[in-house]
């Protein structure tokens, strides 16, 4: 997967845009006091008469530089502090919470129960799980393409003999995962994973029940077929579908897939 070394969609780049536009003013605003440092005195005084005419001009020009440079703090103050917020690394943007504890019993400690669980479907509307040879047929043409996760295969509603390929990654098989979402934004981790794949017309959409971040776009193969994908805190998963046609859809089709194969308890 590709890395960015800067997150634009980070909180940390947001507030170095603040600080930056904080930086910028005060600049600009030592710059117009110091500038306008000889205009702001004013004529040079040959008389009494002139010395009273000239201080007067001295206090009018000062107040016009102390207006302007009061005017460009203001917008500066204001443009700093309503910059977009950034958003948080991944691993706590959407935290999974504390897993429940079971009752405990005469001799026992209470143990964790699991809230995530990752299993593939066996159906997901018209696409069907396939097992066995089918499945190691194709687990083999692709196993020289590298893959993080867990990796499945499914017949579908199309012509072909492939309907989609689902492939989940959560942080508790993969540390490499983990550090990645306690660095990365959402945002930042599907720009990444989608400029990995070279998918264009990426299209965010509605994330489901489980929260996160989910988008879509076209691979640059053959028949344009549709990749979506999704991550949260502690998973990341992509669906390849061949046969459909528009980011809409298969949206839903993701998100069926996502709700069916990551159960929470």
């Amino acid at each position: 997967m590709i890395t960015a070394s800067i997150d634009p969609s980070s909180q940390g780049f947001a507030d170095g845009q603040m600080m930056g536009t904080l930086l910028l003013t005060a600049v600009a605003v030592a710059v117009i006091w110091f500038a306008t440092r000889s205009w702001r005195r004013g004529p040079v005084p040959t008389s009494a008469v002139d010395a009273e005419r000239a201080g007067a001009e001295a206090v009018r020009r000062g107040n016009i530089v102390r207006g302007v440079v009061l005017a460009v703090a203001a917008a500066g103050l204001v443009r700093a502090f309503t910059l977009p917020g950034g958003e948080p690394p991944a691993a706590e943007a959407a935290p999974v919470a504390q897993a429940p504890t079971a009752p405990a019993s005469a001799g026992a400690t209470n143990a964790p129960v699991p809230q995530r669980v990752i299993e593939a479907a066996p159906q997901v509307g018209p696409y069907r799980l396939l097992n066995g040879a089918e499945a190691a047929g194709y687990e083999k043409l692709t196993s020289a393409k590298p893959t993080s996760g867990k990796r499945w295969f499914y017949d579908g509603p199309g012509e072909g003999p492939l309907g989609a390929v689902l492939q989940i990654n959560a942080v508790e098989w993969d540390t490499r995962l983990a550090e990645q979402k306690r660095s990365d934004t959402m945002t930042q981790e599907l720009r990444n994973f989608f400029a990995g794949t070279r998918a264009t017309e990426v299209t965010p959409f509605d994330a489901g029940p489980w929260g996160g971040q989910l988008s879509c776009g076209f691979l640059p193969s053959t028949g344009n077929p549709i990749l979506c994908a999704w991550t949260d805190s502690g998973t990341s998963g992509s669906v390849a579908m061949p046969d459909q046609k528009t980011l809409a859809e298969a949206a839903q089709i993701a998100l069926q897939f996502r709700t069916a194969s990551e159960k929470r308890a």
